[in-house]
């Protein structure tokens, strides 16, 4: 049997772009792309079938490219797909969920101490903020801005202190850019903390939504 394509999300694109990989082929059930320093080859789509597996795993943007290689499916894992992806010397890396939010749900002003500041700027592909505190790197996000929707990064918080306070004010933050935009639904693949593959520690307005599992090749 083939593998069967259906038509991706379109936030599987901005995910894409919003970690600065290169999108180089977009096609109905598939999107393929690159790291920036074009070191690994990423394929992303639904689950396969156990069928389907070796006809995706025959992609010539696969099994060409000199480097890692990695997949990530999206919804519940298929556990003979993940037996056979093991056999075959693939090792599962990463186990992601997708949030989900309306704006309007979510916290949108956050405050931060008198030592911290806060800024904003776009870039190509999606907008950043940044909080600086003592006048060095605390946090940063990123927005990308879609059709009705905002994704946002999970935010990375290089600060010892103030940890959680930070990371709820660049998530208000974002969350106050994308309502100003008028885009009602909020978007954000973190890093899954249960076993079944969920998000439990998550802010109040967020909810699970869809899982996402990567198995990388080098």
């Amino acid at each position: 049997m083939p593998f069967e394509s259906t038509s991706l999300p379109p936030w599987v694109r901005s995910f894409a772009l919003l970690r600065d990989r290169t999108v180089v082929r977009d096609e109905s059930g598939r999107l393929q792309s690159r790291s920036e320093d074009g070191s690994n080859h990423e394929i992303t789509c639904a689950w396969p079938t156990p069928e389907g597996l070796p006809a995706l795993l025959g992609d010539p943007n696969l099994t060409e490219h000199r480097g890692q290689t990695r997949l990530t499916f999206l919804g519940a894992p298929d556990e003979a797909v993940v037996r056979e992806l093991t056999s075959r010397g693939w090792s599962l890396s990463d186990r992601r969920v997708l949030l989900v939010a309306l704006a309007s749900d979510v916290e949108q002003v956050v405050s931060l101490p008198e030592t911290a500041t806060l800024f904003e700027a776009p870039m190509d592909d999606y907008d950043v903020v940044e909080i600086a505190d003592f006048d060095a790197p605390a946090g940063r996000g990123r927005i990308r801005f879609g059709e009705g929707f905002a994704l946002l990064g999970d935010p990375s918080i290089t600060a010892t202190s103030n940890v959680e306070q930070f990371r709820a004010a660049i998530l208000a933050n974002l969350a106050a850019m994308a309502d100003g935009q008028g885009l009602p639904v909020l978007f954000m693949v973190t890093n899954a903390d249960t076993a079944a593959g969920t998000r439990a520690e998550r802010a109040a307005g967020w909810s699970n939504a869809t899982q996402l599992t990567t198995f990388t090749k080098a």
